[in-house]
């Protein structure tokens, strides 16, 4: 019975020992993976028609003016000034006593001294209103008595301003200012990103630039009009050259130029300047399907912007 029952449990041992072998080990967990949304496309930078329709009325109907007369108006009513900075005279600021009047400045700048003329009879005081991370400067301005005046310059981290302060029986409650030469440049950088972002995708309204490059090598040189000027910075993009077959005007743009600096091109017309289609061939030569008589390249932004003229100087056609 001992030698049986031995057995029995060496039959047993393994069976469990094959049971457990043969058993599947255990499932890994899934896994998880995060999905990343895909980023938000950018949007578009704004145009100049944007920018402009971004203003107050009074501003919109001020660049209006100007393209008419050439000057920047002020706008007044009995209790509110606005004035063009640096533009014209210094701005006359009318207070009077025991009263407060509000002088606001561009937001975002910050006011770093005041110089007032007469400190004795008159209180210059720096306040801020809205938004703490983008404030918007005021300076408060109150005279302690009638029939008096005074200079008063503000140095802020953008502008310097020039006022002149006189009290007397009535008082403007509010005085503003809109900056023509900024809202201008804005506008124009606009135009300039706009004609990069058309020149870097190279647009062709034709889809088929491999042909005009061999329409290009296809002309008899002795049918090409040389009689364009090129004026301006010996920037390292400046056209060594350009010309036209009769229908198309060629650009040959300088060694110096990279992708990166690819100047925008203008076109000068009666209303001012515009975008035209245009393509770039073998990296360096702009085509431009028509013929003009005045063109402009611009590189950069603001002060730092460089500007080609290209002139036609021939015969006329």
């Amino acid at each position: 019975m001992m030698r049986f029952s031995m057995a029995g449990m060496v039959i047993v041992s393994m069976t469990l020992g094959g049971c457990a072998a043969k058993q599947q080990p255990a499932p890994l967990p899934p896994r998880i993976v995060h999905e990343v949304a895909p980023a938000p496309a950018a949007p578009p930078p704004p145009t100049a028609a944007e920018i402009l329709a971004a203003q107050p009325a009074e501003v919109r109907a001020a660049v209006e003016d100007h393209d008419k007369k050439g000057n920047w108006p002020s706008y007044k009513t009995a209790a509110y000034v606005l004035y063009p900075y640096n533009e014209g005279g210094q701005p006359i600021v009318y207070c009077a006593p025991l009263r407060t009047t509000d002088l606001q400045l561009q937001s975002g700048e910050t006011v770093t001294d005041l110089a007032l003329g007469d400190q004795e009879r008159w209180m210059a005081t720096p306040a801020s209103s809205g938004d703490p991370r983008n404030p918007v400067p005021h300076v408060a301005l109150k005279p302690q008595a009638p029939g008096i005046e005074t200079n008063l310059t503000i140095y802020t981290t953008r502008h310097i301003y020039h006022l002149i302060l006189r009290s007397g029986a009535r008082s403007i409650q509010e005085v503003e200012f809109y900056y023509p030469d900024e809202l201008l440049a804005a506008m124009n950088d606009a135009d300039v990103a706009v004609a990069k972002a058309k020149q870097r995708s190279a647009i062709d309204p034709t889809g088929d630039t491999g042909a005009s490059a061999n329409n290009m090598a296809a002309v008899d040189p002795g049918h090409l009009n040389f009689s364009y000027e090129v004026s301006g910075p010996n920037v390292p993009w400046k056209p060594v050259r350009a010309y036209d077959d009769g229908a198309h005007v060629f650009i040959q743009m300088g060694a110096g130029m990279s992708t990166n600096d690819a100047p925008a091109l203008l076109i000068a017309s009666s209303g001012g300047t515009q975008m035209v289609n245009y393509r770039v061939v073998d990296g360096d030569c702009y085509v431009i399907d028509r013929l003009f008589d005045k063109a402009i390249l611009l590189s950069g932004v603001g002060r730092e912007q460089d500007r080609v003229t290209i002139a036609y100087s021939g015969e006329a056609r």
